[in-house]
């Protein structure tokens, strides 16, 4: 396992704890809906996920507009996903609001890394971005 991979597993572990403490927060606390509770968490630890896998993770020194562009955009897909399988699982498979938002978690996860690793964050002859 490289450093960089361990970073991003790190970055990983902390952004979803940190996400899932907003959205359960939201959920239980303020009484605010699954989906609500879902888009607060996410787009909160969208923005410290950026922060962290360029500064952290990638250690980045490429143009921040254009990595951000891409990050949103695998974000948004993998973001789709999750609402569709948060949706689903709660609405017509009946399983509890909690369980379905790990559920969709897990699909957000598995998704975004692909995505970020081949397509954002890609490395080829020890280069660490695309772009970079």
């Amino acid at each position: 396992m490289n450093n960089q991979f361990t970073r991003y597993l790190l970055v990983g572990a902390f952004n979803t704890i940190f996400g899932y403490i907003i959205i359960f927060g939201a959920m239980y606390l303020l009484g605010w809906s699954p989906v609500t509770s879902n888009v607060l968490g996410y787009s909160i630890a969208l923005l410290v996920s950026f922060v962290l896998h360029r500064s952290f993770t990638f250690k980045s020194t490429g143009p921040q507009s254009s990595e951000l562009l891409r990050f949103l955009a695998v974000f948004a897909f993998a973001f789709g996903v999750n609402l569709v399988v948060l949706y689903v699982s709660v609405r017509y498979l009946f399983i509890h609001e909690a369980v379905s938002q790990i559920i969709a978690g897990i699909f957000y996860v598995v998704i975004s890394y692909l995505m970020n690793k081949f397509l954002v964050f890609r490395s080829g002859s020890g280069k660490q971005g695309v772009g970079v």
